[in-house]
C-alpha cells in the first residue's frame, strides 16, 4: 500500500512539472551529474544532500518553482528532473547559460566573473552597486590521521564582499566594514554590541539590517 502511495505521488509530481516546464530545451539542457566521490564523507552540497525548492534563471528566462542542489565544492547547479516513468534524474545545470537562482530560505545568488572577483556564484544582499556579496567555498581533502584514500568535504566557508560605486571591498571582520562606512562606525558598533556573534556567524536578517544602517551613508 504505502509502495502505491510513492508511486502515485511520484506520477503526480511528474504531471506537475511536465505541465509547467514539459522537456523544456532551454532548462533541461546540460549533462547527468554523477557523485565521483561517493565514499567521501560529508557533502559538496550547500546543507545536506537534499534538494531545495528555488528558482533559475537561465539566459533570459526564469523557471520558479524549480528543485535544486548548489554544490559549493564545484560551483554547479544540480537540477532535479522527473521523467514520465516516474523516476528522478539529476541534470547539472550549463553554467554558462545560468544569471542567477535562488533557494527556500531568502538566498539569492548570481553568477559574477569580471576582473574584481573570483569566478563563482555569489549570494547576494542589496541592488547591484550597493551590496553584499558572498562566496561559499567547501574543499575535499585527505583528513589528517586517515587512510590516503579516505576522502572528506569540509564544512562551508564564506568570504565577503561589499560593492560599492563600481568598487568591490574585500570584508573580513567587523572592522572592515567600519573602516569602509567611517561615517557609521557608531551605528556598527552599537548593532555588533546588541548581536554578539561572530562576523562569520551572522544570517541573512543580520546582512539585511546590517544594509539598512549603510544604505544613507
Amino acid at each position: 500500500m504505502a509502495q502505491k502511495a510513492s508511486v502515485d505521488n511520484l506520477k503526480k509530481q511528474y504531471e506537475q512539472y511536465d505541465q509547467m516546464y514539459g522537456l523544456n530545451d532551454l532548462l533541461v539542457n546540460g549533462v547527468l551529474y554523477i557523485n565521483l566521490h561517493y565514499n567521501a564523507t560529508g557533502y559538496p552540497f550547500m546543507g545536506e544532500n537534499t534538494f531545495r525548492r528555488g528558482s533559475v534563471k537561465v539566459k533570459n528566462d526564469n523557471f520558479s518553482p524549480v528543485e535544486l542542489k548548489y554544490d559549493i565544492a564545484d560551483q554547479q547547479l544540480v537540477l532535479k528532473v522527473i521523467n514520465s516513468f516516474g523516476g528522478v534524474s539529476q541534470i547539472v545545470l550549463r553554467r554558462e547559460f545560468i544569471h542567477s537562482f535562488t533557494l527556500e530560505g531568502g538566498y539569492s545568488f548570481e553568477w559574477i566573473d569580471n576582473d574584481r572577483l573570483p569566478a563563482s556564484f555569489y549570494q547576494v544582499v542589496g541592488n547591484k552597486g550597493f551590496r553584499w556579496l558572498i562566496k561559499y567555498i567547501k574543499y575535499l581533502k585527505i583528513p589528517q590521521g586517515t587512510q590516503t584514500n579516505h576522502y572528506a568535504y569540509t564544512k562551508a566557508y564564506r568570504k565577503y564582499y561589499f560593492e560599492r560605486d563600481g568598487k568591490v571591498f574585500d570584508i573580513r571582520n567587523r572592522g572592515a566594514i567600519k573602516k569602509l562606512f567611517p561615517d557609521k562606525k557608531k551605528e556598527l558598533k552599537k548593532y555588533f554590541r546588541a548581536h554578539r556573534k561572530s562576523f562569520s556567524a551572522i544570517s541573512n536578517e543580520d546582512f539585511n539590517n546590517l544594509l539598512n544602517i549603510l544604505k544613507d551613508a
